[in-house]
């Protein structure tokens, strides 16, 4: 995934390690992370999340991450994992599923609109990065009277 963001070459196999070890697998993350094999290889990965509050007192499973690896393109590895985790989406009370493509991604739109998958228009998705993030974090004009973590 690195790779395919930031180009080849970017992975620090140590720092990846201690990635998946302190963060992605920590009981913190709430991540579940979905692994697609062939024979003994990796060649597709989802990482999702289900989501509360969400209405009619159920969650949304929410994807963060779906890759399937350049070779396994175009055989059914990507709907498999896509079909397993709309199974479990309904099988933990789920009433939706939602994720996010970049807009220029032709081929992986064309794939959830495959899938069924609808742009939802209703929906603007906001980020802060870097210093945006540290800007807001220390403005103490933004900490609400009050609030306890």
């Amino acid at each position: 995934m690195e790779e395919h963001y930031y180009g080849k070459g970017i992975i620090q196999e140590p720092l990846l390690k201690n990635y998946l070890r302190n963060r992605l697998f920590s009981q913190l993350s709430g991540t579940l992370v979905l692994r697609a094999r062939c024979d003994a290889h990796i060649v597709g990965l989802a990482c999702c999340s289900i989501l509360y509050p969400s209405p009619r007192y159920c969650g949304q499973l929410h994807i963060k991450e779906l890759y399937v690896s350049q070779s396994e393109r175009g055989k059914g590895t990507g709907e498999s994992i896509m079909r397993f985790i709309a199974k479990f989406a309904l099988e933990h009370e789920c009433r939706s599923l939602s994720w996010n493509a970049e807009k220029s991604n032709a081929g992986a739109n064309r794939f959830y609109q495959s899938l069924g998958g609808r742009i939802n228009d209703s929906i603007v998705n906001y980020y802060l990065h870097g210093e945006l993030l540290r800007k807001l974090a220390s403005d103490s004009s933004a900490e609400p009277g009050g609030f306890t973590g």
